[in-house]
């Protein structure tokens, strides 16, 4: 029982504890919990160890083998050597009291049944076979098992990084609609505290402001009121899919930290190309593939070369027939020998695989040229992207500060009645647009930056 509280308490603090966390849910604790949770790494783990099984069972295939046979048969009867035919006599001369006596050769006709041994027969033998020489079969087996599992290895890595990327993604989506419904919603307060005060400057017979003004404003307002439903709509949609990203129940309750600092990026174009042909998973996985190509080569051109083995056995008989074939001699005893097989002609059949291995490897290389050049052309459209971010984030946090302060001296010139309604809404949408440009600069770098980890294939080389 006091186990069984200690339990129940442990995963109460638990829960407590991952609630907690998801209250001020950071982008690394949901990368982690996705890590943890999401079920196509478990394929993917399912995957590598099937690659890894086969590995060792292609270096099993080649490699000694030892075996205990045995057995017990009854057969319906005993088993015989029925001898016949026609046995020729020798020549012979045969001495007498009278002189040599000489004996003509003549056909003797024999039908004997020998028996061979009873009906009950038991056998208990031990084989050993050991391939010698296998024409370097044995080495390309090896070679594109080994390959395999690596493949299935990169793939688990890509899957990883999908997860990171897909993870970082939605949280990032989740920050900038929330910051939108939060925009909008301050907007929609600036612009009531605006329709609130052009409803008094018309009712108080304002020279500027006219019915249509008043009008214009109430409009601008139940606008900016069906903007926020639909940005509400935007971020709930957003947590749910950086729910399911991280492999949680949709109603689990999320809260996000707040927006951390922009990350840093101050490496090259050329630095990020060469990481990319040293980590992108993609681009491992058809090198590796390309390599296998080769073993498979090797593995049809062994059917042009003999292979050999060897092969030894220790047997034992049991059985209550002293004769026949289980003598004395033959009851226990032992062999030893090498074998040697050899294709001399197939119509062809090895030459054609030789082709088809051969094309298969060509086809991979030719592939290998394609991605290089697409990975290449993907990887500078995301450090263009990153840079163009990087200066539309300067521009729009220089045009958010003239917007705001815009905003400030039309809403105090609207109050002494200098200025015309539609400047002041205009003003407000002006600075609600700024700043909705200035958080999608800062989503499209985050985006960019995610892009470019998922492609160079580094996401994961700093993360534990």
């Amino acid at each position: 029982m006091k186990r069984l509280i200690f339990s129940i308490c442990l995963c109460l603090g638990l829960s407590a504890s991952a609630a907690e966390r998801l209250d001020n849910l950071l982008l690394d604790q949901a990368i982690q919990i996705a890590l943890q949770n999401h079920r196509s790494l478990q394929v993917s783990q399912a995957a590598l160890d099937m690659a890894e099984a086969q590995f060792q069972q292609a270096m099993a295939a080649f490699g000694p083998r030892l075996s205990l046979e045995g057995g017990l048969q009854r057969a319906d009867q005993d088993r015989t050597f029925t001898f016949a035919g026609v046995v020729q006599t020798p020549s012979m001369v045969v001495n007498t009291p009278l002189g040599p006596f000489p004996i003509q050769s003549q056909p003797l006709p024999m039908n004997l049944d020998v028996k061979l041994y009873d009906r009950d027969l038991s056998k208990a033998a031990l084989n050993f076979n050991y391939p010698l020489y296998t024409g370097g079969r044995e080495e390309a087996t090896k070679g594109m098992a080994r390959k395999g599992a690596d493949i299935a290895r990169e793939e688990k890595r890509k899957t990883e990084l999908e997860i990171v990327r897909d993870v970082s993604k939605y949280y990032n989506g989740a920050q900038f609609a929330s910051q939108m419904e939060q925009l909008t919603s301050d907007t929609l307060e600036r612009l009531q505290a605006l329709e609130d005060l052009t409803d008094r400057l018309y009712r108080n017979s304002s020279l500027k402001v006219k019915k249509t003004d008043y009008l214009r404003s109430k409009t601008t307002t139940a606008v900016t009121r069906s903007l926020l439903q639909e940005a509400k709509y935007a971020s709930n949609l957003s947590r749910d899919a950086l729910l399911n990203a991280m492999g949680l129940p949709l109603d689990t309750s999320l809260k996000l930290a707040p927006e951390a600092a922009l990350p840093a990026f101050d490496a090259s174009l050329e630095a990020m190309l060469a990481e990319a042909m040293k980590f992108n998973p993609d681009k491992q996985r058809l090198e590796l593939a390309v390599e296998a190509a080769g073993y498979r080569i090797d593995e049809a051109r062994s059917g042009y070369l003999p292979t050999v083995g060897l092969e030894a056995s220790t047997y034992k008989f049991w059985n209550s027939y002293k004769g026949g074939l289980v003598n004395d001699d033959n009851r226990n005893g032992w062999t030893i020998g090498v074998g040697v097989k050899w294709n001399l002609f197939d119509s062809g059949l090895t030459k054609a695989e030789v082709d088809v291995a051969r094309a298969g490897k060509i086809k991979l290389e030719a592939q290998r040229v394609l991605l290089d050049s697409g990975l290449a052309l993907q990887i500078k459209d995301d450090f263009m992207r990153i840079q163009r971010s990087r200066g539309q984030i300067e521009d729009n946090a220089r045009a958010q500060g003239f917007a705001e302060e815009n905003r400030i001296l039309h809403v105090r010139a609207y109050r002494e009645d200098m200025v015309e309604t539609k400047d002041v809404i205009e003003a407000q949408i002006v600075e609600s647009f700024a700043s909705a440009n200035l958080y999608r600069a800062r989503h499209d770098l985050r985006a960019a930056i995610v892009d470019l980890d998922y492609r160079v294939g580094r996401a994961l080389q700093s993360r534990p």
